[in-house]
């Protein structure tokens, strides 16, 4: 779980929009899961050629490669038209093809930015653990009497740092470890199908007698996903909490012997399973099973505390891992309660104070993503925050976990959308339950990184909806008026860095202005 290397900052997700540009460009510097070039144009063979040797490394983890900036993610201007069309998925698969496998998955699109053209090209991690070239790659260099040979077939690359590289042995451990990493899905998978009769029982709706009846270590965190979330289902349906209190009561135990073991693939798979489970509670409407439920998440939280002195500015690298992985799942619940309109549900996972938890922090959203960078988990420029793309590690989330999206496809814009409104509505939670007059360590504005509109009907509903105001900020105008002004100067500063927030709407500048006014003599700028 600990690594002796920063970690890539990179979100890999199959998203190519101008906000996840942005996002990329922002951190002015290439990683081994992100590629500039200053141009490429696709007519000339050497170029693809080039290509397709950076996206056969790149298969290996996935990433992204951004085309028409330099090293330091600034457009060069240089990028045309006609050069951005090769880049459309269905022109460009078709070439690439040529030298890389069928199991290739790319997307990409192009974008306008006031300073050039830019291309965004995801490359997703082939399921092989890495692409072989099925056909040599050489082409004769401009200006060149001899051909150049750039791969051969059969080859496997990778990137090494910010380089495609021939595999070597750094390489083949990185591909070891994609295939164990999918070996091992695939065993829970193939371990889940001695449930399948349970299964059966479930969709005939006879679960709930069949799991109250026989051993509860029947029912457990071992079951495939679905049977799972088809036991909980029909033992809320047969009113039988004891198999739901045993499980629960198993987690924080069992989080703790996977944690000890440094056993990261099965602490995820736990994470998910949890976070499955609430899902449904808050799908279902069942608050008291959900905040049971969001107990067990920080029960699993707690664990990297224990052992350990209070931990302030070194915490141990495999305890910030656990505390983001964690968190990153709290945001994705955040965005589905959001859009379920559960606004007690909301509060409760934005205001968590796990035990063991310095004092300083008002919740464990601000004490994770602060952790992660004081461990040296990712790089950092400027901004103490600025590693972190919590927005988008949960976006992640809720693409890979379906139970996070009952209501909407797994691309549906609406995901990040509500993300970034839990994200909003979590900081004016902290704000509203701390007197801590440090603002550094009470929130931090990942919703700022995306555009303001995103945030604008939720903040505009809290001005005007008693029910959601109780919530989140129960205070008087006056008190909502200014953590709103704190609240959108902070993002101010974060969203110039991204091209993101810009302010609030009217509504709710006009709000702002309104009961900052009655207590100013000189009326501040609303952000």
């Amino acid at each position: 779980m600990d690594s002796a290397t920063p970690q890539d900052p990179i979100v890999v997700e199959p998203v190519v929009n101008v906000e996840k540009l942005h996002e990329l460009l922002a951190w002015q510097a290439e990683y081994p899961t992100l590629d500039f070039k200053s141009e490429c144009d696709l007519s000339l063979k050497h170029n693809l050629v080039e290509l397709a040797k950076d996206v056969g490394a790149m298969s290996v983890r996935g990433g992204f490669l951004v085309i028409g900036v330099d090293k330091r993610g600034r457009p060069t201007g240089t990028l045309t038209d006609a050069q951005a069309s090769l880049f459309d998925e269905a022109r460009l698969r078709p070439k690439l093809l040529k030298y890389l496998p069928d199991s290739l998955q790319i997307c990409s699109q192009d974008h306008d930015l006031p300073d050039g053209k830019v291309v965004l090209l995801h490359v997703a991690p082939n399921p092989a653990g890495c692409a072989f070239f099925r056909a040599d790659g050489q082409h004769q260099p401009p200006g060149k009497p001899e051909s150049k040979v750039v791969f051969r077939e059969g080859e496997v690359y990778f990137r090494s740092g910010t380089e495609s590289k021939r595999l070597t042995q750094q390489g083949l451990e990185l591909v070891i470890e994609q295939r164990v990493r999918l070996a091992r899905q695939q065993w829970w998978d193939d371990h889940a199908s001695e449930y399948r009769r349970l299964a059966d029982e479930l969709r005939a709706s006879t679960a709930g007698q069949r799991v109250s009846s026989g051993p509860a270590a029947e029912f457990n965190l071992a079951l495939e996903p679905a049977v799972l979330i088809e036991a909980t289902v029909e033992l809320l349906r047969a009113e039988d909490d004891i198999p739901l209190r045993r499980l629960l009561n198993k987690i924080g135990p069992d989080a703790r012997h996977l944690y000890r073991a440094s056993d990261e693939q099965a602490v995820e798979h736990l994470l998910d399973q949890v976070t499955r489970m609430a899902a449904t509670f808050l799908e279902l409407d069942r608050p008291t099973w959900l905040r049971r439920t969001t107990d067990s998440l920080v029960a699993i939280y707690g664990v990297a505390f224990e052992g350990q002195a209070e931990i302030t500015n070194e915490p141990p690298r495999r305890a910030a891992k656990l505390w983001l992985k964690i968190t990153e799942r709290v945001e994705a619940l955040g965005a589905l309660a959001v859009r379920r309109e559960a606004w007690a549900a909301v509060r409760d996972l934005a205001s968590r104070k796990p035990p063991g938890m310095h004092r300083m922090y008002a919740t464990w959203l601000r004490h994770a993503t602060t952790m992660a960078n004081r461990a040296g988990l990712i790089p950092t420029s400027g901004d103490a925050d600025s590693a972190v793309s919590m927005i988008s590690c949960a976006r992640d989330a809720v693409r890979r976990l379906d139970h996070l999206r009952p209501d909407l496809e797994a691309s549906d814009d609406r995901i990040l959308t509500s993300i970034s409104q839990f994200d909003f509505l979590a900081c004016l939670v902290a704000l509203a339950t701390t007197n801590n007059d440090q603002r550094g360590s009470i929130y931090y504005p990942h919703f700022a990184k995306f555009y303001s509109s995103r945030v604008w009907p939720i903040a505009e509903r809290l001005i005007a909806d008693d029910t959601l105001r109780r919530q989140v900020y129960p205070g008087a105008d006056r008190q909502l008026a200014e953590a709103l002004h704190q609240l959108g100067d902070a993002a101010r500063k974060v969203g110039a860095g991204y091209d993101g927030w810009e302010g609030y709407s009217p509504p709710v500048r006009d709000f702002v202005g309104a009961n900052l006014a009655n207590q100013d003599a000189h009326p501040r700028p609303i952000p």
